[in-house]
């Protein structure tokens, strides 16, 4: 097990804060707890001074999401009734792997059908007590929305991941022995990638009751971390996800690593005093056996994220344990912190909060004030342990590699501990981000799958756009490249942010029709239409506004108008005259120069074909196209191609008819009409015909007899049949051409 872990992406939701502002609350040294969100339950209910007073707690006290009734179940497929039986931390669970992809640059849809493993930590089953006090609305969807197992399973499910999917439950450290298993599933190469974490939310008042009867909950309603105060914790709620994979594979696929997980342990505490009266043998040999294994030292570790609850028991132990593995090891004291004195204690989710802070302090090189921290426990012997309490912001060495520990307990007795390192210099999200051409505007592509969302979406983008640190480069590169296209979008056009919200702005105001975007499955081909497709001024718009169509149409009518006399360019322009497309001396021209514009304009906009072909006259864009005419060659072969079947003119017309060629070719033969050829066969039901007029009028008359579609098309020629034999003899010997 030599493979080294990293990770590429998160998403965390924590109480009194938003996923955007979370580092800047901790480096603001923000108090985040608060008490459990109203409507919840009844507080009146469940509340009483005395711990001994059946059904109820002395506090409510507790760091909180907020709302979490909101879902986007249609996003998921998932219909509103499954979603309002389903656990809120399913549901979070689904929105945070969501987010935790795309966070690491990737559309979701591109880990279908994969190896990627998923591992979550989730111990509370708030929810389904809900539903022990009315058992009549018990369906299928109650089964598979509150069971544990199925809060790993659905994700795999919705996201057709084919590794292993497994929900565990360790009490506090559940969400880190997730996260340690996870990473042991990559270092053994069973699979390149995983998304690991945990879950915790308040969905009913058995929680706070079994806890505080048993006295573990803080009074004064604060996780008074190493202070001499402290009297418990305070519960909190919240999770995150963490998208891991192999470091060999996220160098080769160019991914931005955040940081590099260097170890990882689990071990359990045994037989002891009491089942949830800590060990600290156990916790001493693990931190000892896991920084062993990853190689390194005492003296290597930068800062320690303590599990520290702020409870008189765990305090003490821990800090002792911390002291007698390491600190008394190294140099210089140890310093150690804990994330509970800002939000509390996230119980099975905990883990995550430590993860999330060590993350941070790993990529910005700072470590957030401890803020319980005011009279230093008397229990816990900071001199002879070298340990130090991190009672202010700290700045982490900027010229060498970090490492940081990473504690989580779980009371019973199932104990982790991970060890994060910076990521290394050639990392790729260190790589130099291109800067466009000042005269290019690029696509920003905002989508989402339904209208009301796609409005929402433009307002992030705006928001986005308006931070100071975002260029619109960045961003319309991340939106295009490094997220997932859904099936609804707007896309502007434009060079810089201002002009960008402008346009966004304007979309807001009059709620403009979205455009539909299919994401191809395949490569794209790209068919150039034959003549009759063709209008008096079909272009004459693009030549006004575009100017890459403009320039291509004018490279084509520099070519074109020395060997015709006149100018395509003021043909799709309308200022030759009216009527002048009947003449396929002029029509073929210009479509063909119109099909030359359009696919440089889509070109423009990096749209590029893996494949061409063309029906009649678009055989010649499509030559030049593919490579095998060059555009002056292909502008002789239009000029003379077109020249020479316009001296063909009266020689026949053509008409569209809804039949098969077996029935065509009999009802031929059948009626003598031996001047009238098959000249095109587009589909199983649609013949094209050419020949003389007066029997096309004669099959025609059979055709509206038997209530066959048909319809003569508006040419003075007949295409694809012998009546351009003619012109054979004359276009052979052009430009030496043989054949």
């Amino acid at each position: 097990m030599d493979k080294r872990v990293v990770i590429i992406g998160t998403s965390f939701r924590f109480p009194g804060t938003t996923p955007q502002s979370f580092w800047h609350d901790l480096l603001a040294n923000k108090d985040l707890v608060s008490h459990v969100e109203e409507g919840r339950w009844s507080f009146d209910a469940y509340t009483h001074p005395d711990k001994k007073h059946p059904g109820t707690s002395y506090t409510f006290s507790a760091g909180s999401v907020g709302d979490v009734s909101g879902f986007d179940a249609s996003f998921f497929g998932i219909s509103p009734r499954e979603a309002s039986l389903m656990d809120p931390q399913q549901r979070m669970l689904l929105e945070m792997t969501w987010e935790s992809v795309e966070h690491a640059g990737k559309a979701p849809s591109s880990l279908k059908g994969s190896q990627c493993g998923v591992y979550i930590g989730i111990a509370s089953a708030d929810y389904a007590y809900r539903f022990t006090e009315d058992i009549s609305i018990v369906d299928s969807s109650v089964a598979t929305g509150n069971t544990a197992s199925i809060a790993a399973n659905r994700i795999s499910y919705l996201f057709d991941l084919h590794g292993p999917s497994i929900a565990m439950d360790t009490a506090c450290s559940s969400s880190m022995v997730a996260f340690h298993q996870a990473c042991q599933a990559i270092r053994s190469g069973e699979i390149e990638e995983a998304l690991a974490g945990g879950v915790s939310l308040h969905l009913h008042p058995y929680g706070f009751i079994a806890f505080s009867k048993a006295t573990m909950l803080s009074r004064k309603g604060r996780c008074q971390v190493f202070d001499a105060a402290g009297d418990g914790y305070v519960r909190s709620e919240g999770g995150g996800i963490f998208y891991l994979k192999d470091y060999d594979a996220a160098i080769r696929d160019g991914d931005r690593i955040l940081a590099v997980v260097a170890g990882s342990g689990v071990n359990t505490d045994g037989y002891k005093s009491g089942l949830t009266v800590p060990n600290p043998a156990a916790q001493i040999e693990l931190m000892e056996s896991t920084y062993k294994k990853a190689g390194l030292t005492a003296d290597d570790l930068d800062y320690l994220e303590a599990h520290g609850t702020g409870t008189a028991v765990g305090d003490p132990i821990e800090t002792r344990a911390i002291g007698l593995a390491l600190g008394q090891q190294r140099s210089k004291p140890l310093p150690i912190g804990s994330v509970k004195s800002n939000m509390g204690h996230l119980e099975a989710a905990s883990g995550v909060a430590g993860l999330a802070k060590a993350l941070y302090s790993v990529y910005y090189r700072e470590v957030p004030a401890t803020i319980s921290m005011k009279n230093p426990n008397p229990n816990i012997h900071f001199n002879e342990w070298n340990i130090e309490v991190v009672s202010k912001n700290l700045t982490l060495d900027a010229n060498k590699p970090l490492t940081i520990g990473i504690n989580s307990f779980g009371f019973g007795g199932a104990n982790a501990h991970v060890i994060l390192q910076s990521p290394p210099d050639n990392n790729a999200s260190k790589a130099t981000a291109c800067t466009p051409a000042a005269d290019k505007p690029l696509p920003l592509v905002i989508s989402a799958r339904d209208a009301q969302a796609l409005q929402t979406c433009l307002e992030d983008a705006a928001e986005l756009l308006r931070e100071e640190s975002a260029s619109f480069y960045d961003v319309a590169y991340n939106y295009l490249y490094r997220r997932e296209l859904h099936g609804l979008a707007h896309v502007i056009w434009s060079q810089d942010s201002a002009d960008a919200i402008e346009q966004i702005n304007a979309l807001l105001a009059d709620e403009s029709t979205p455009i539909y975007l299919d994401k191809p499955q395949s490569p794209i081909a790209f068919v150039y239409s034959g003549n009759g497709c063709q209008w008096e001024t079909m272009g004459k718009a693009l030549l006004q506004n575009s100017r890459i169509f403009r320039e291509a149409v004018g490279q084509v009518d520099t070519l074109f108008e020395p060997l015709a006399g006149f100018s395509l360019v003021a043909e799709l322009s309308g200022d030759n005259g009216t009527d002048r497309f009947d003449q396929t001396e002029i029509a073929q021209p210009a479509l063909f120069a119109l099909q030359i514009g359009i696919t440089e304009l889509l070109r423009a906009h990096h749209i590029e074909p893996s494949a061409v072909t063309g029906h009649s006259v678009g055989e010649v864009a499509a030559a030049y196209y593919s490579g095998a005419l060059s555009l002056e060659d292909a502008v002789h072969v239009i000029y003379y191609r077109s020249r020479y079947q316009g001296q063909t003119a009266g020689f026949g017309e053509m008409s569209a008819v809804g039949m098969n060629e077996q029935d065509i070719r009999a009802l031929l033969a059948q009626e003598k009409c031996s001047e009238v050829e098959v000249a095109g066969i587009n589909s199983a039901k649609g013949i094209t015909l050419a020949g003389n007029p007066e029997q096309l009028s004669q099959l025609e008359a059979i055709f509206a007899e038997n209530g066959t579609f048909y319809r003569r098309l508006n040419l003075n020629y007949a295409f694809h049949s012998s009546a351009m034999d003619s012109v054979e003899a004359p276009v052979q010997p052009l430009h030496g051409y043989d054949g």
